[in-house]
């Protein structure tokens, strides 16, 4: 009962943070440029700071086996999203599908994934997050921005080749992945960050939950979603939040996973759209107010579905 008590305390939290942010956002508090301000702070200083402490760990065999496990988790789920988006989406209209296809293969599992792993199992939950996410960081920047460029016409053999060092140096430039570097150099030689450097970090990382809930707030609150009813919305909504989650932890059971694993893996697996769908539909002309609806909707009932697949794991 006391696990159970303290989710629901977490999940109220949570809501009332994101209800803080609708609240800004509808005042006009948090506007356009706000959220943008706010996400870039959360992806180049809060994040990497965020995963860095996550790795400030004392290194064991058992920590590098984990990592190992819910590494290869995660790449047998971005596979098996491609896959799905590839065979199971054909039958709705491209700037739809498209964002069904991003909706897929990247959730919201850093923002709101990382600060409920985080609330629930502490720097041991985050660190296997940060490792988590990798795939899925990568996935967004690479097979994710193709799933909006599909509908254009075929690029020169040199444009090709540019877009993908293009892409290449973004996704290994990515704060996130480079702090998840950092960290990992960390744990493994054991130095210590100098007194005011690990205060610092610390205190960035603990603004992770805080404004990534307020940002999440602002982007429901300046959604444009018109009538709430849409079939393709919910039909996403019981893909993302049901069918994926439901499908890792039917592997973890088979392959063994230890616990911990198991429960990270499932709930950064139960997360909702990330907000960054609806930006990249915006900007490749696809269906962005449905992005915003899906992003809203199903956020919305990740604070219902989440708790339900924690106290399943």
């Amino acid at each position: 009962m006391a696990e159970i008590s303290s989710l629901l305390t977490l999940q109220g939290q949570l809501a009332l943070l994101t209800l803080i942010g609708f609240f800004l956002a509808r005042k006009g508090i948090i506007n356009a440029q706000g959220r943008k301000c706010l996400t870039d702070l959360l992806i180049n200083v809060i994040l990497p700071a965020n995963i860095i402490q996550s790795f400030l760990v004392e290194f064991s065999w058992d920590v590098l086996k984990s990592s190992a496990s819910i590494l290869v988790i995660s790449l047998a789920l971005q596979i098996g999203c491609v896959v799905l988006c590839a065979l199971g989406y054909n039958w709705l209209p491209f700037a739809r599908r498209s964002v069904y296809q991003y909706g897929t293969v990247c959730s919201n599992g850093a923002f709101l994934g990382s600060a409920l792993v985080d609330g629930i199992w502490g720097s041991s939950g985050l660190l296997l997050s940060s490792i988590y996410l990798i795939p899925q960081r990568v996935a967004m920047w690479s097979v994710g921005v193709s799933y909006f460029l599909q509908d254009e016409k075929p690029a020169s053999k040199e444009e090709m080749r540019a877009d993908r060092r293009a892409v290449l140096r973004k996704t290994f430039t990515h704060p996130c992945i480079l702090a998840v570097l950092v960290g990992m150099v960390l744990m493994a030689s054991q130095l210590p960050l100098p007194g005011f450097l690990g205060r610092t970090v610390k205190s960035l990382s603990n603004c992770n939950m805080g404004v990534s809930m307020i940002l999440i707030g602002a982007i429901i609150g300046s959604s444009r979603m018109g009538k709430l009813w849409d079939k393709d919305c919910f039909l996403y909504c019981l893909i993302r939040l049901g069918l994926i989650p439901a499908a890792v932890l039917l592997g973890c059971r088979l392959c063994g996973a230890e616990s911990l694993v198991t429960g990270v893996s499932v709930v950064l697996a139960a997360m909702p759209m990330g907000g960054v769908t609806a930006v990249l539909a915006e900007k490749y002309g696809g269906d962005s107010a449905f992005a915003s609806k899906c992003v809203a909707v199903s956020t919305v009932l990740s604070l219902i579905t989440t708790p339900l697949w924690c106290m399943v794991v």
